[in-house]
């Protein structure tokens, strides 16, 4: 059996500046992760929007160029179609990346705020 030994000096810790900086290095290895994905989420919907673009044109030029409703060609129909639900599919998909991109900026700033609060409280210690 063991015995814990209670002298004087038995027992220490780390340099306060090694444990800061350890933190700060696995809150800017998050951080980075995170920013990483915000970045990803802006290239989709920013390429999205872009498509979305295209199928509402495709649309538009369909509608333009082709007879009137009653009397359009059943392929004509099928394309208008297609480029509509394609466009509906990005909006929505472009919402759903909005909505990403907020939680992970929300994400960012929690971290930033804990940083700048452990920062604030080293600087009281010291």
């Amino acid at each position: 059996m063991a015995i814990l030994s209670l002298r004087p000096g038995a027992f220490r810790t780390r340099n306060p500046g090694r444990d800061a900086e350890t933190d700060q290095a696995r809150t800017e290895t998050v951080r980075n992760a995170i920013l990483m994905a915000l970045a990803d989420a802006r290239r989709e919907r920013d390429g999205l929007k872009q498509r979305m673009s295209m199928y509402y044109a495709q649309a538009a030029t369909m509608l333009d160029t082709s007879e009137e409703y009653g009397t359009r060609a059943a392929a004509d129909e099928a394309v208008i179609r297609t480029a509509e639900q394609s466009a509906s599919n990005a909006r929505k998909r472009v919402a759903q990346l909005e909505a990403q991109m907020e939680k992970f900026s929300a994400l960012i700033g929690q971290l930033d705020g804990a940083q700048a609060e452990t920062a604030a409280a080293d600087a009281d210690i010291a």
